[in-house]
């Protein structure tokens, strides 16, 4: 008896751990800051965070896009041809995916822009 409901039951368990376990792999990377990637010089991709700068230049109808990103301590240059997010703009943080190139510039091929937390840190009062 033990083994009829206990063997489907470590079958069921092993697939729900499969599917929590493949469904989280791709929220658990992180990205680094400016400072931490020329620090590893990585050839691989990888995820960058900073602050855009002034020197946004748009080209080719709005579709290509180089900036600088900084974080506290160091800065690159950032080139990206795709659709840019909405609050894109100076000012605002952006998480760049992919490679640094050996001429200093970092090609994204993804661009995410963090969205700016438009609540009051103040206490509820009534």
């Amino acid at each position: 008896m033990t083994l009829r409901w206990g063997l489907p039951a470590v079958v069921v368990a092993a697939c729900v751990g499969y599917l929590i376990y493949s469904a989280s792999g791709g929220a658990s990377e992180y990205y680094v800051t400016v400072s931490q990637l020329h620090a590893q010089s990585t050839a691989a991709d990888v995820r960058v965070a900073g602050v855009v700068q002034d020197d946004v230049q748009k080209t080719g109808g709005g579709l290509h896009v180089t900036f600088t990103e900084k974080d506290r301590t160091a800065s690159m240059p950032v080139e990206y041809t795709g659709t840019l997010p909405d609050i894109f703009r100076p000012g605002i943080t952006v998480v760049a995916e992919g490679k640094l190139g050996s001429d200093g510039v970092f090609h994204a091929r993804t661009l995410l822009a963090k969205c700016p937390s438009r609540f009051s840190t103040q206490p509820y009062t009534q």
